[in-house]
Order: C-alpha cells, then structure tokens, then sequence
C-alpha cells in the first residue's frame, strides 16, 4: 500500500467527521485540505518538545496543541503511515499551476 493510499481514509474520515480543520493558527475548510509530508524542520520541533509522545506507526490522526510564547497555540493534525513511517501533517491543498 502507498502512503497516498494509506493516507486517503484517514482524510475521509476527517473531511465527513469536520467542517473545518486546524492547520496552525487558522482554520481550514476541511474539503480544501490535505495531507502533506511534515517537514524537517517541523519535525524537529515536536521531537524536541518535553510533551510529545511518539505517534503510532500505521495508526489513526492524531491532534496536537503547540504552546508557543505568550497565551498564544497552534494545533495540527498529524498522521504516520506504516507505509513510509514519516509524520504527514493536515494542510491547505496546494493550488494548481
């Protein structure tokens, strides 16, 4: 199975559970989201935070609030496919052309 493939129930499942999605800050309209590859640099954040659990392997979507300074939050989805083992994270569509 490929991560696309691993990946589109689990944005099904989203898209009719939600209206809306959080992707930092803001809110997405959950038709117009989609899985991306978490970066790098993204990626170092949430391992280096002091309250990060490791997410499941193959396992289903999982909400995280980021603390930032101040009163100030930001939440993501996040899902790690056993296909490639990598942390994808909800996200606006990217526009075509």
């Amino acid at each position: 199975m490929t991560v696309e493939e691993e990946l589109a129930p689990m944005l099904a499942g989203l898209r009719r559970h939600h209206d809306v999605l959080p992707f930092l800050a803001q809110m997405i309209p959950a038709s117009a989201a989609e899985f991306r590859r978490l970066p790098d640099e993204m990626v170092d954040l949430l391992l280096t935070s002091p309250d990060f659990r490791p997410i499941e392997r193959g396992g289903p979507p999982v909400w995280l609030q980021l603390e930032a300074e101040g009163d100030h939050h930001a939440v993501v989805i996040v899902a790690r496919p056993d296909a490639d083992g990598e942390l994808w994270v909800i996200a606006p569509q990217r526009s075509e052309g």
